[in-house]
């Protein structure tokens, strides 16, 4: 053993001496009279910190720029582009291998693998001297995430497509990837689309729809075949009519959907609860077109509203339905008959934001605490006094900070809970009626979740997008904004990561 570690130390002590000797030797020519070229950029990845993001089902090009050694050409090298995974699998001497790409100058290539990071060398080397010269960088394959757009045409053709915004997509470029579900369906197209959902657990992408829902693979875009909308449930509807859907990844994993204003969950942790059943039990009520999860940790992950009776509802981390009932600035279980349901939204902390309207069209909102088994009532605002509310058509709440934002056709205000008055945010542009309002909500991202607003307009048949970000505790604009146009009649929004 002593003798083996001898001659390892030799082995050693020479390639110390010969690589010495050669840069020693540096200055005794030129690395270009040995014919080694030179790669001066690869655009799209040198002047991207060398690292290239493309998409799943992306067909790519790069097209190196390189300078060959005077009176030799392209002919006269080879080239190999050399994969290899960041992060391979497998056992010692056992791991995954890498894989060639191609072995030309430039590369042309489909993409056909599921997103991973990945390591790319592009290597040139001269036939005749062997003289090597590469080129490493960041190879991410992305999933086609983003800010989804699903909208139709005239004829009622929908399809869905996603914003690749800068930033909120990771190694996103801006570019709108078009007709996505088109593109990975055969070109089939969807009709009477109404809202987006998803369910990580499944994993499935929803476009739920007049007649159900079209049920995507979450990662591919592509439909899962033989499953409809009535698969989804382990009970036969009498009527197909959803209106909200949400997934509440938090505590034991709770989906809930409403259809034709009756509550359907599924709780995850519930050994073999894997379709939506009816949780009404005894429970009579008509439910509002509005689900809010509850994002901290408590007794339950989901709160409802029922129209019949002016009451919140709860769907707890079990998924079973309960009407809770509390005392103080305002019960729960008892909201006023005559006031009217109007819109439903998380606000800050858990929260859940009510806005209701009274017989002559005053708005109030109710804000309560609906996280434990005991309602939290934190407070009833008058909301008559604001500019334009009369005139508003939507609304969204600050995750982030104590404020909303409300809309009318052409003017976003920003409101901050109990202020004397609500400022000016945003206004679209001239013949462009505001159709929906959404905020970015991603916790996974600390430094714009909460942070940022789009709003879709219709002009016509053309549908537009704006970005918009704004200050997370004031509820301020920041004044940056942005358009994303191309669109045709938008339908729904929605982030997926």
């Amino acid at each position: 053993m002593r003798i083996f570690r001898y001659i390892q130390l030799c082995f050693l002590l020479l390639s110390i001496g010969v690589f010495t000797s050669c840069f020693d030797d540096e200055g005794n020519y030129e690395y270009k009279e040995i014919g080694e070229a030179v790669i001066k950029s690869i655009p799209g990845v040198t002047d991207h910190g060398n690292k290239f993001v493309c998409l799943e089902n992306e067909k790519i090009s790069l097209i190196p720029e390189v300078e060959f050694l005077a009176g030799t050409t392209a002919a006269d090298y080879e080239f190999i582009w050399f994969r290899f995974p960041q992060d391979p699998q497998g056992t010692t001497y056992h791991y995954e291998q890498a894989d060639t790409l191609a072995m030309t100058q430039n590369l042309d290539y489909q993409i056909v693998d599921s997103p991973r990071d990945y390591w790319l060398i592009y290597k040139v080397r001269n036939k005749k001297t062997g003289a090597l010269t590469e080129q490493k960088f960041e190879f991410i394959i992305s999933a086609v995430n983003g800010w989804i757009v699903l909208d139709e045409d005239v004829s009622g053709n929908g399809d869905i497509h996603i914003i690749r915004d800068a930033d909120i997509v990771e190694g996103g470029d801006g570019r709108i990837v078009a007709n996505y579900f088109s593109v990975n369906n055969g070109g089939k197209k969807m009709r009477n689309s109404r809202f987006i959902g998803l369910c990580p657990q499944q994993p499935n992408l929803y476009v739920y729809s007049d007649d159900g829902a079209y049920i995507m693979n979450a990662s591919t875009y592509m439909e899962r075949p033989k499953m409809s909308y009535a698969d989804l449930f382990n009970v036969t509807l009498d009527v197909v009519n959803p209106q909200a859907a949400n997934y509440i990844p938090r505590g034991y994993n709770t989906e809930v959907l409403v259809n034709n204003h009756i509550i359907y969950a599924i709780g995850y942790r519930a050994y073999g609860w894997s379709k939506f059943k009816d949780i009404s039990e005894s429970l009579k009520y008509k439910a509002a077109p509005a689900i809010v999860p509850i994002q901290i940790a408590g007794d339950n992950n989901a709160v409802l509203f029922d129209m019949e009776n002016n009451r919140f509802l709860t769907v707890d981390k079990w998924g079973n339905l309960f009407a809770p009932i509390s005392t103080g600035i305002f019960d729960v279980g008892a909201i006023d008959p005559s006031l009217k349901y109007v819109y439903m939204g998380e606000g800050k902390d858990g929260e859940t934001c009510l806005i209701m309207k009274n017989e002559t069209g005053d708005l109030s909102m109710f804000r309560v605490n609906l996280a434990m088994s005991e309602p939290v009532p934190v407070a009833l605002l008058d909301l008559g006094h604001l500019p334009e509310i009369s005139h508003a058509v939507h609304y969204t709440f600050g995750i982030r900070g104590n404020y909303m934002f409300y809309a009318t056709d052409s003017k976003i205000y920003s409101w901050r809970f109990g202020g004397e008055t609500a400022s000016e945010f945003f206004s679209v542009g001239s013949g462009e009626k505001i159709v929906q309002m959404k905020l970015y909500s991603n916790s996974s991202d600390k430094v714009l979740n909460g942070k940022v607003l789009f709003v879709a307009t219709q002009k016509g048949n053309e549908g537009k997008v704006y970005k918009v970000i704004f200050n997370e505790m004031s509820g301020l604009s920041s004044g940056k904004s942005q358009e994303y146009t191309g669109f045709g009649i938008i339908k729904d929004m929605y982030y997926k990561n």
